[in-house]
C-alpha cells in the first residue's frame, strides 16, 4: 500500500512556494530553456475533469458521524493530484487519487475532532492573518495560483484553519525533544557523505529543526493511526 500523503505535508504551504517560485524561475542559473519550460507549469491550471469532480453536496466520508462532502473533496483533489505528480507518481490514476484525498480528509476530520475535544480552536482572525502575509509575500501571485488550483479563497480559508488548527493541536499535544547527541549523530552522517557540510556550528540549527520536523512527522502519522483505530470510519465513494 502507497504511503499516504498525510497532513504534514501542508499543501497550502506549497501551493504558496509554487506562487512565489514563478519569480524565481526567470533568474536562475541555468538553460533559459529549462526555465522557459518550467514556469508556464506553475500557471497553467492542474486538469480537474468533471468525470474526477463529485457533487458539492455529496458526502465522501463519514468520520464518527460526520459527513465530509464534495465541496471539501473538489477542493483537495487538485492538489492532491499535483503532488503525485511532482513526486513522479502516476497521476492520471483517479481511483489513487481519489483515495489519497479521502483518506487526507479523513485524517484532517479526526484531528479536527480531537482538537475539539482537547478545547484547541483557531479563530477567524487568525486565518485572515495567515492569508494575508501569504497574499503579501505572493502578490498578484496567490490568485492566480489559486485559479490553478480551482480554488476559491473561501476554500483556501478553510484549508488554511485546518493546517492552523493542525499545528496548534501538535503544539498542544506533541512532545518533541531533539538532543545534542542527536544532533552531533545526524552531523555525522552527513559528513560521512559529503565534505561540504561545514562546521557543525554552522548548520546545528538547520540539522535540529530538520529533526524536529521529522519527529513531528513521525509523532502525527502515530497519532492519526490510533485516533483512526478508535474512530467510526466510512467511505462512501
Amino acid at each position: 500500500m502507497k504511503k499516504l500523503i498525510i497532513l504534514a505535508l501542508a499543501l497550502s504551504l506549497m501551493i504558496l512556494l509554487a506562487a512565489c517560485g514563478g519569480d524565481d524561475s526567470g533568474e536562475s542559473e541555468g538553460s533559459g530553456s529549462e526555465n522557459t519550460e518550467a514556469q508556464p507549469s506553475a500557471q497553467e491550471p492542474i486538469e480537474f475533469t468533471d468525470e474526477e469532480k463529485v457533487a458539492e453536496d455529496e458526502s465522501v466520508a463519514d468520520v464518527n458521524g460526520t459527513e465530509i462532502k464534495g465541496n471539501e473533496y473538489n477542493a483537495l483533489y487538485p492538489q492532491v493530484k499535483m503532488s503525485l505528480q511532482q513526486g513522479g507518481q502516476a497521476s492520471d490514476d483517479q481511483d489513487q487519487v481519489k483515495e489519497l484525498t479521502v483518506n487526507m480528509l479523513v485524517e484532517q476530520e479526526l484531528i479536527n475532532q480531537a482538537a475539539e475535544e482537547q478545547g484547541v480552536e483557531v479563530t477567524d482572525e487568525e486565518v485572515q492573518s495567515e492569508y494575508d502575509m501569504m497574499e503579501e509575500q505572493a502578490g498578484d501571485q496567490l490568485a492566480s495560483v489559486l485559479d490553478q488550483f480551482h480554488l476559491t479563497e473561501e476554500a483556501f480559508k478553510n484549508q488554511l484553519n485546518d493546517n492552523l488548527l493542525t499545528t496548534k493541536y501538535m503544539e498542544s499535544e506533541f512532545d518533541i525533544e531533539v538532543t545534542d547527541e542527536e544532533v552531533e549523530e545526524y552531523y555525522n552522517q552527513l559528513t560521512e557523505q559529503s565534505d561540504e557540510v561545514g562546521e557543525l556550528e554552522e548548520v546545528e540549527d538547520q540539522i535540529r529543526e530538520q529533526l524536529n520536523l521529522t519527529k513531528t512527522q513521525e509523532q502525527l502519522q502515530t497519532e492519526l493511526e490510533e485516533l483512526r483505530e478508535q474512530a467510526e470510519v466510512e467511505m462512501l465513494i
